[in-house]
């Protein structure tokens, strides 16, 4: 059994990219039923589409590697979460056709737990999931994996459904911080944009971490999430919930890391007294303002780490911590490894692949050097 976080994974060698692309096309089929959850669809379907799009770019590929289509366990259109309708391609009772990757849709409880009772559905899962090389469970569609026996020994959901899942399911290791994990030939992952994290996971297995990479970088997202379900980025922690009071001081902390961000220095900049500040700012963003400050530093050292050759020293004092000790202490304490192993994780083959714009670097690079660029 392996269960892998998303810094676990193994990419495919070019051999075995090159191989994979020569078997094409791959024929991915994602499993809906009624009020589910639409996101899981969509980003499958745009995280495969810019794949090929993206072979298309870098190789000059003329055909789609993957292709893609929406099953269902009722005729459409398919009423989804909030209205959405969607309209499959068939459904469960049409003439089977080969699949290659199938993919389970999650969604709210009572969508999922309708879905549990339909026996027509479970039991065309059970008998389609031997014939098929990977099964993917988004979210809470970890709970059809379970139900139809696909899910042996462990399997990961939504956070807030893993209790649940622990309860129903009690020969199962419910992996409750992970994004995903793998199990054999079966993923499953953690609830909304954890999708996202999947699907590009299963892009890197099949085609490499450098097309991956380039994938992740045109869609604005990490390839390699620090972190568990309960991971943060830089774009989370500028979406604090400031009043007037603090005005737009937490933008202005991420700006400023190598200032003094001390309680006294912060409550001064906005004209309060340190211990209101503090209450107030702890309200406003369910953090201290010291682990506002050394969460932002951690962040902005993992995005040095990711982006640039710089000596961890070199880091330490970009990001503002006083030393590289400091800075080692706050990664164990945030992301519960040390720079050091960050360096080995995100620092490989992908390291010439080029900055994304949103990275202020104060000069342009040409097309050439970006080529996950429209």
């Amino acid at each position: 059994m392996s269960l892998r976080r998303p810094s676990a994974r193994r990419a495919a060698t070019p051999d075995a990219a090159q191989a994979f692309i020569a078997r094409a096309p791959h024929r991915v089929a994602c499993l809906i039923f009624p009020a589910g959850g639409s996101l899981d669809v969509a980003a499958a379907a745009e995280i495969f589409s810019t794949a090929n799009g993206q072979l298309r770019r870098e190789r000059g590929i003329g055909r789609d590697v993957y292709t893609f289509e929406v099953i269902s366990s009722v005729p459409g259109p398919v009423m989804m979460e909030m209205g959405l309708k969607l309209m499959p391609d068939r459904t469960i009772d049409d003439p089977a056709r080969p699949i290659d990757t199938l993919l389970i849709s999650g969604g709210c409880w009572e969508p999922v737990e309708a879905a549990l009772a339909d026996g027509r559905l479970m039991t065309w899962l059970k008998a389609t999931a031997p014939k098929v090389g990977r099964i993917v469970a988004y979210c809470t569609g970890s709970f059809l994996l379970a139900e139809a026996g696909l899910a042996k020994t462990a399997a990961t959901t939504h956070w807030a459904h893993c209790d649940r899942l622990r309860e129903r399911y009690p020969q199962l290791k419910v992996m409750p911080d992970n994004i995903y994990i793998k199990e054999g030939n079966v993923y499953s992952s953690a609830g909304a944009t954890a999708a996202m994290d999947l699907t590009l996971a299963l892009v890197e297995e099949d085609l490499g971490r450098s097309l991956a990479m380039n994938v992740a970088r045109r869609m604005v997202m990490f390839l390699k999430r620090p972190g568990g379900q309960s991971q943060f980025s830089t774009a989370l922690l500028t979406q604090a919930r400031a009043t007037d009071a603090l005005k737009d001081l937490p933008e202005w902390i991420l700006d400023h890391l190598d200032a003094d961000l001390s309680v006294g220095a912060l409550a001064a900049r906005v004209g309060m007294s340190p211990r209101n500040f503090a209450r107030v700012f702890a309200a406003e963003t369910r953090l201290t303002p010291a682990k506002y400050v050394e969460r932002a530093r951690v962040e902005r050292a993992r995005q040095l780490i990711e982006e640039t050759a710089l000596p961890l020293l070199s880091v330490a004092a970009r990001a503002g911590f006083e030393s590289d000790q400091q800075m080692r202490r706050a990664f164990a304490r945030w992301l519960a490894v040390t720079p050091a192993e960050y360096v080995e994780r995100f620092r490989g083959e992908g390291r010439h692949i080029a900055i994304p714009p949103f990275v202020r670097t104060g000069r342009r690079r040409s097309e050439e050097a970006q080529p996950w660029l429209p």
